[in-house]
């Protein structure tokens, strides 16, 4: 069995989108044994949906130690997840403290078992950050791996997450209420996840508001999170780390993009579909309107009967 670290710090949307490297590792080298060093609340959510085997926390001082030069020729600590045989590291590249730290931590392994990839590609990419992952550690001989399995509830909830890390990524939520309105008017009720972000930004009177008209729960533990999205019937949510959460449990995604570019950082599930408003304004949500949104939704709701 091969053992691997995957060293990684980013947000939850770039977290999830690293499964489909976990995919590529199986795929290649078999059975494997994955700890992810990152977040602990992603970890946890990786971990028990059986993405990864384990998890430490990036916030441990074993970890942080290693942005500082080693001293004296020794590492400046020795963390358990560093005895693997591949170590894939996100966080730093081979010329920094970081990497000094983990050769001298791993003395005595193949140099080629540790290697550097960089989470983000650049503006100019023109693929998927999900290849440019495999393409970065192209000593492997990654391929492109299967996505998640499809799933279909046709009795399951038509959820709604109007939320996104950026108020450029967020569609007005006028515009998600009237949506909501028009689609209770056709007996389909949403179900909206409300995350703290959208309770500050929207008030205590608009949140008291929806409350008293749409079925709704609070943003909660990851897991508990993933657990109700792979149940959902149909899941509408801005360009946002639960966006592509819903999309790696194989549910039908509709995901509102504006200024964000899709190629680059699509969510990947079995059936997600890409929404913009109309060209010229593309890049700008506020100028997708509400018919068009209903539109699709009322079109996969269909496909789902």
């Amino acid at each position: 069995m091969t053992r691997i670290t995957i060293v990684h710090q980013a947000a939850l949307g770039d977290s999830v989108l690293l499964i489909p490297l976990f995919r590529s590792l199986r795929r290649r080298l078999g059975v494997c044994a994955i700890t992810l060093v990152t977040r602990p609340d992603f970890g946890q959510m990786l971990t028990m949906l059986g993405f990864v085997e384990g998890y430490a926390s990036a916030d441990d001082r074993e970890h942080t130690l290693w942005f500082a030069p080693p001293e004296d020729g020794e590492a400046n600590s020795t963390p358990a997840w560093a005895e693997c045989d591949l170590l894939l590291i996100g966080v730093a590249a081979a010329g920094d403290p970081w990497a000094a730290n983990a050769r001298l931590a791993r003395a005595g392994r193949d140099p080629d078992s540790l290697l550097f990839f960089n989470p983000r590609p650049p503006l100019e990419y023109a693929g998927h950050v999900t290849a440019w992952h495999r393409e970065q550690l192209g000593a492997l001989g990654l391929a492109a791996a299967p996505g998640p399995l499809p799933r279909m509830n046709p009795d399951g909830a038509v959820v709604v997450h109007p939320g996104s890390g950026g108020d450029a990524k967020c569609w007005p939520r006028e515009r998600f209420l009237a949506l909501g309105r028009s689609l209770k008017s056709n007996g389909i009720v949403p179900t909206f996840i409300l995350g703290e972000a959208e309770q500050e930004r929207w008030g205590r009177a608009v949140v008291e508001g929806l409350k008293g008209e749409f079925p709704w729960y609070l943003h909660m533990g990851l897991y508990e999170l993933a657990e109700k999205l792979s149940r959902a019937r149909l899941y509408l949510g801005n360009d946002s780390g639960v966006t592509h959460l819903a999309a790696a449990m194989g549910v039908p995604v509709i995901a509102l993009f504006g200024p964000s570019n899709e190629v680059q950082w699509g969510p990947v599930g079995a059936g997600v579909r890409i929404l913009r408003a109309a060209a010229p304004e593309g890049a700008n949500l506020e100028a997708l309107e509400v018919e068009a949104v209903r539109h699709e939704m009322l079109a996969e709701l269909r496909k789902i009967q």
